[in-house]
């Protein structure tokens, strides 16, 4: 044993007088203990205390921060250094800790107040050397041993009677704590009337990500849903036994397992932004479940609506000509429209018709006869009834009664005219202005109904429809992303609305009827805010194959909002 101990100290010796033995660790003279970074870690700042109404009062003896023991056992907090600043570390001021023990996994409190005059949430007085916090612009406080930093950080966004927490989803770390976004404002737990934080205690608050949220603990990325992802199968807009004002809903059919977070719920007619949801928590819903939005979660006041709700909104739900749409950023998730909502009952998508095709057309729509909560009628949360008005497969109504559905040949239905990639427009997306148009070059007129609207890879949806979609020889149907014209750059009447997007590069779309393919369109590149026109003088399905050929040529032309170039719904100039 005697050799080793003289060994080293040798060696020390050694290292001391060359280099190459590695970087020295800065000093920590001064502390009872060794710390190395990490720790301690600053979890919450209380800067601005807020006085009773009608009371006197300052932040004297009322601010405080906390620390954490992250170490795994207990710290003789003597001769740690507090320092106090300004964000860029100007205006220093400091204080060295004096008798003080934090236990292994707890916080620790310490605040501006003599040690004998500490409130009872207070664990430890550093009196007035720190200064004041900052209430404007923010400070920063770190944590050392000797010339060795054990912590730091910023505080920012101070709100009087709210503490700044680090956010509670994982466990305290000093890494995580230099992020402005992991931070929240404490407005769950009272610890002083009028003031909110949890001194002491593990922090009750966790920040919202935009884009993530937090599954079972663990940070992630939401996963938002696409267009179709949730579709409309429902609409109250007419309530009888409770006001508008709070009986107002609408229900979605989740289509595929996505995240409700950031969400926004809108309607395409008004000028407010929409309603979204936010949560720190991942909001996940699975495929084949039911959401139900509502202007009120309050069971006695909406009608008696089932709880939980997915979510509520603030705007109205117009009677006539109204409309509702989900979205997630600039992408319209699904949206729906009706001329007329009947009183005190909800419009019900046929259950076989549930996707966010179908739901586009109105006939598709009926009345609900269920009785729900409070006496009006509807299905909220559960599967809609059939609508008993539906033609059978095969038939459609054509204003005078059923019919068989006319189903083109191939060689009559001919793609002419195509919008792959809109012009860019402040607060609109590829997803609401794409289009393209068929033309009927048969002698009679067809129906689009039951026809399948796709791409050669994935051949895509049938088209759905109570009502005959009927066009005659000669005349053109609009394919669109949407039936709005606010959305889709002023489109006229559309025919038919598509899910999927039509792809700039290597793109292509087809027209179905069962197995029979009646017309496709390829292409491998588009101008941005120009249409694809396919010459009057090659109106048939062979010269059509290649959008890029010589059969077509850049559209002529502004239509509807000016900010692209086509004649959608009308015959096309010859190519010049």
């Amino acid at each position: 044993m005697r050799v080793v101990v003289v060994w080293v100290a040798s060696l020390t010796a050694t290292c001391a007088l060359a280099t190459g033995c590695g970087p020295s660790l800065p000093s920590t003279a001064g502390c009872k203990v060794e710390l190395l970074p990490g720790d301690l870690v600053i979890t919450e700042v209380f800067a601005d205390f807020k006085a009773s109404p009608g009371a006197a009062g300052g932040d004297t003896g009322k601010e405080w921060f906390e620390i954490y023991n992250a170490k795994g056992a207990p710290i003789d907090l003597a001769g740690v250094t507090i320092t106090h600043s300004r964000p860029d570390g100007s205006k220093p001021d400091t204080h060295t800790i004096g008798r003080a023990t934090i236990a292994p996994g707890q916080f620790f409190t310490l605040g501006n107040a003599a040690q004998a005059m500490v409130p009872a949430y207070v664990d430890y007085g550093y009196g007035d050397d720190l200064g004041d916090f900052y209430n404007t612009d923010g400070g920063k406080l770190a944590v050392a041993c000797g010339d060795r930093e054990i912590d730091s950080a910023v505080y920012a966004g101070v709100i009087a009677g709210h503490s700044r927490e680090l956010t509670s989803a994982q466990p305290p770390d000093y890494t995580l704590n230099d992020a402005p976004a992991q931070w929240c404002q404490a407005n769950a737990t009272e610890f002083e009337a009028g003031n909110f934080g949890t001194p002491g205690a593990e922090n009750d608050c966790q920040p919202i990500v935009v884009g993530q949220c937090n599954d079972r603990g663990t940070m992630r990325d939401a996963v938002a849903p696409g267009l179709g992802d949730l579709a409309i199968s429902e609409v109250m807009a007419r309530p009888k036994s409770v006001a508008d004002t709070a009986g107002e809903w609408f229900e979605a059919r989740v289509m595929n397992d996505v995240d409700l977070n950031g969400i926004g719920l809108d309607r395409a007619g008004d000028s407010l932004a929409p309603d979204l949801i936010t949560a720190t928590d991942c909001l996940r819903v699975t495929a084949g479940s039911y959401l139900v939005f509502a202007r009120s979660d309050d069971p006695s006041k909406n009608g008696g609506l089932p709880t939980p709700l997915a979510g509520t909104f603030k705007f109205s739900l117009v009677d006539t000509a109204g409309d509702v749409a989900i979205v997630a950023g600039t992408t319209v998730v699904d949206a729906v429209s009706w001329t007329t909502a009947p009183d005190g009952a909800s419009l019900q998508l046929d259950p076989g018709l549930i996707d966010a095709i179908s739901n586009d057309t109105e006939s598709n729509f009926c009345a609900a006869t269920t009785r729900y909560g409070d006496g009006d009628l509807g299905t909220p949360g559960t599967d809609n009834a059939r609508c008993a008005a539906l033609p059978a497969p095969g038939m459609c109504e054509d204003g005078l009664g059923l019919r068989r559905i006319v189903r083109p040949r191939v060689g009559e239905l001919v793609i002419s005219e195509l919008l792959v990639n809109p012009a860019n427009v402040a607060g609109s997306t590829d997803a609401q202005r794409e289009w393209f148009e068929v033309t009927n070059t048969g002698a009679a007129a067809f129906d689009l109904n039951e026809l399948t609207v796709g791409r050669s890879a994935a051949p895509g949806k049938q088209i759905q429809s109570a009502s005959c979609i009927s066009v005659a020889p000669g005349r053109f149907a609009v394919f669109a992303r949407s039936n709005n014209p606010a959305s889709n750059s002023m489109l006229p009447a559309v025919d038919v609305t598509f899910s999927f997007g039509l792809v700039d590069t290597n793109g292509d779309v087809q027209i179905s009827d069962g197995a029979t393919v009646l017309d496709a369109v390829h292409w491998s590149s588009v101008a941005s805010g120009v249409t694809r026109q396919l010459d009057p003088a090659h109106l048939n399905s062979t010269d059509n194959d290649d959008a890029n050929s010589a059969s077509f040529c850049a559209g002529q032309g502004p239509y509807g909002d000016q900010t692209n170039q086509g004649t959608p719904g009308a015959a096309n100039p010859p190519c010049r």
